[in-house]
């Protein structure tokens, strides 16, 4: 089901804290999980299986579970962990178990949410953990003041959640297209499959091209180019190697695409740039002695 932002209004089911160190420390019976939940760690030496992968957790992390999900418990772990129902609906928040099944909430398709992922490695676990800390001290007390602040410090909670998580993956997006951008520059006379370089980057297609057009104001395939004829253009300017052979230099090993890129690039054929910068050269006098 389609959750347009808008209408994205969290609201606290439950929270509680939970000692794992205090009880057997073996698997917990496997569970479905049937509204959202967020499970921060105040320590760990253990994780969560998710949908049948383990994944291991540390102390300020936290595991966000969607409706549907398969989860099992691997302790030893003391933790923070909420339950929220993300279009506002608190009827029943009273009575709701973690694992209950009944009135199970929707999996919204919503993209903020869709955006965090299973294990989220925060930056500033204090304010965190402040923040749980606050929404469980208050969930219990009477008062609007105690019921505004269970609502303020969930939304900050999932707002930091939501910043980070896009900091994170805009700062991973830059990496991998420096990365490729760095391949490029280094390898541009040989041949450069751009596919290759968008599966290498773990990005979408989308994605790969619309950052490398921020990074460079090129497309991938323009960048290649540019470089290309830059070269081409130096070649023709300073050496007297054929322009045949100077365009399998540069990565057109067809002198007639060749040409006609360059054509294409600079108003001139190579021939005729040569010309133009062989006539553009100062000449010397020779000392008098």
């Amino acid at each position: 089901m389609k959750l347009p932002t808008p209408y994205l209004t969290p609201a606290l089911l439950r929270c509680s804290y939970f000692n794992g160190y205090s009880s057997p420390q073996s698997p917990y019976a496997s569970r479905t999980v049937y509204e959202y939940e967020l499970e921060y760690f105040l320590r760990s030496e253990g994780g969560i299986i998710v949908d049948g992968t383990y994944l291991p957790f540390s102390a300020g992390e936290i595991n966000f579970r969607k409706p549907g999900q398969v989860v099992q418990g691997v302790p030893p772990y003391e933790c923070y962990i909420l339950m929220v129902d993300m279009v506002g609906n608190t009827s029943r928040s009273q009575e709701m178990m973690f694992g209950c099944p009944e009135e199970a909430q929707e999996r919204y398709e919503n993209p903020l949410l869709e955006s965090l992922p299973n294990r989220i490695v925060p930056t500033k676990k204090d304010l965190l953990s402040g923040l749980f800390e606050s929404i469980l001290r208050n969930q219990n007390t009477t008062g609007e003041l105690a019921a505004f602040q269970v609502r303020s410090s969930l939304n900050f909670l999932l707002s930091e959640l939501f910043r980070e998580t896009a900091d994170q993956h805009n700062t991973g997006n830059t990496a991998a297209i420096r990365r490729s951008i760095r391949y490029i520059r280094e390898n541009f006379l040989s041949p450069i499959s751009v596919d290759k370089l968008i599966l290498d980057s773990g990005l979408s297609h989308s994605c790969f091209h619309r950052r490398f057009l921020e990074e460079t104001g090129l497309t991938p395939g323009q960048f290649i180019a540019s470089l290309r004829m830059e070269q081409a253009k130096n070649l023709l300017s300073v050496t007297r190697i054929p322009v045949g052979e100077i365009g399998s230099l540069c990565g057109y090993p067809d002198h007639v695409y060749f040409s006609r890129i360059f054509r294409q690039s600079t108003g001139l054929s190579p021939s005729a740039y040569r010309k133009m910068t062989e006539n553009e050269k100062p000449e010397y006098k020779k000392a008098e002695n």
